[in-house]
């Protein structure tokens, strides 16, 4: 597993002989510490009103060993995140690191205050893994992992309203085949990434890129948590009240790591005048409302703008994707590389592991990325003929190849996935 390699330099030497016996995991971070087993922490879908709403995991739990690992995976980049630990005893000092490469190298660390407490709040993608180190065993403390429902954050609208009225016809070849595709195509690259290039597990499905899971046990707002976790999720409730908008606190947020690639609304690309559509990516008030011809000429074109808007939005996860997983690759072969030159054995045995568990697998990831790319750009293409249609029909006459064209040129060399 490329990850395998992640250990500090002072253990080259043993490191040879670790590899001979180190089994890749199936969820960062990673480590060939044989000894750390982390356990899965699986988030449940939580109704607890208005903001509070989104997955969550809490429990209770007795440490008897030094350290204990857990991870949480299926993050997307779009959910605000809260880690708390609540130790039973006050007096017990708990020491808590976030980790998203290895369990080498946290990212953010701390430990619980004079009340027993501590928390942190960020974005992340994929999985991060938190590492639970009390001053004394046994010890007894509350985890809660909040993860809120993704936030709709707004892309920089490319259109620009003119004024211009006239008529004609429509388009209606159905996006439900494209769209189908694209879930598809996408759901492989997130299997291809969540799991770690596993060649053989490549295609596993999951129920969409950065959702809640097909199987989840829904909890109310009074669900069968520990006390101290329920009296968590009140503060974190009161907080997020407190939020304009779980948006804005979202927006606020660091991500885990400062190498991870973050949404960017800022490529808007050429303008798109149009007869009905704003700056907003809506219609005016004035032409929501059925009743003039006009009015109902501009409404043809709202489902296909609302599609160009989702579309747009699964090009900049398509890039995130991408450009985290290329980040990836190229520390892992970089450090690969420096660790080969540490022992001869040790060379020999990354000569393969870096041709099996690397280039291969990346090699289809690649062709994947791909695939998506093409898919969504199709669905996009007939977004803006849609919306090309539903123009000329208000006397603005072959829209798609005045304007329309350009703005898919751009958009598809601009998220075309570089590797």
């Amino acid at each position: 597993m490329l990850r395998e390699l992640m250990v500090r330099s002072t253990t080259g030497v043993m490191v040879v002989a670790a590899l001979a016996v180190a089994r890749p995991s199936t969820a960062q971070p990673f480590t060939l510490d044989q000894k750390i087993t982390p356990t899965e922490l699986a988030l449940q879908t939580y109704r607890g009103g208005g903001k509070l709403d989104g997955r969550v995991y809490g429990a209770s739990i007795t440490q008897t060993d030094d350290a204990r690992y857990f991870f949480v995976k299926g993050i997307s980049i779009y959910s605000p995140i809260y880690v708390a630990i609540a130790a039973d005893d006050p007096s017990t000092r708990v020491q808590v690191s976030l980790h998203k490469e290895t369990w080498d190298q946290p990212n953010l660390r701390g430990q619980t205050d004079t009340s027993g407490r501590w928390d942190a709040k960020f974005k992340t993608s994929g999985d991060f893994g938190i590492r639970v180190a009390p001053d004394h065993v046994p010890a007894t403390y509350n985890v809660l992992v909040w993860v809120g429902n993704e936030v709709d954050v707004p892309f920089a609208s490319p259109f620009k309203r003119s004024a211009a009225p006239a008529s004609t016809t429509r388009s209606s070849i159905g996006g439900a085949g494209i769209y189908a595709l694209c879930a598809l195509v996408i759901v492989a690259i997130a299997a291809v990434a969540l799991i770690k290039f596993k060649p053989a597990r490549m295609c596993v499905l999951i129920a969409c890129l950065a959702g809640a899971p097909l199987f989840v046990r829904t909890v109310g707002a009074q669900g069968d948590y520990p006390k101290a976790v329920a009296e968590m999720l009140e503060q974190l409730k009161s907080f997020l009240e407190h939020q304009e908008s779980v948006r804005d606190f979202w927006e606020a947020l660091k991500a885990l790591s400062s190498d991870e690639a973050v949404p960017d609304e800022s490529q808007r690309g050429p303008t798109l005048p149009s007869t009905c559509v704003d700056s907003s990516w809506k219609l005016p008030p004035e032409d929501r409302a059925l009743g003039s011809k006009h009015s109902q000429d501009c409404q043809c074109m709202a489902t296909a703008v609302d599609k160009l808007r989702r579309n747009r939005q699964m090009l900049e996860r398509l890039r995130i994707l991408v450009a985290n997983q290329k980040a990836f690759v190229d520390k892992a072969t970089a450090l690969g590389n420096s660790f080969a030159q540490l022992h001869t054995v040790l060379g020999l045995q990354w000569i393969g592991i870096r041709k099996h568990d690397i280039d291969e697998p990346y090699a289809q990831f690649k062709v994947i990325s791909n695939q998506k790319h093409q898919a969504v750009m199709a669905a996009i293409e007939k977004d803006l003929k849609d919306i090309s249609e539903c123009e000329a029909r208000l006397g603005e006459p072959d829209w798609y190849q005045k304007y329309g064209f350009m703005y898919y040129e751009f958009l598809y060399a601009a998220y075309k996935p570089s590797f």
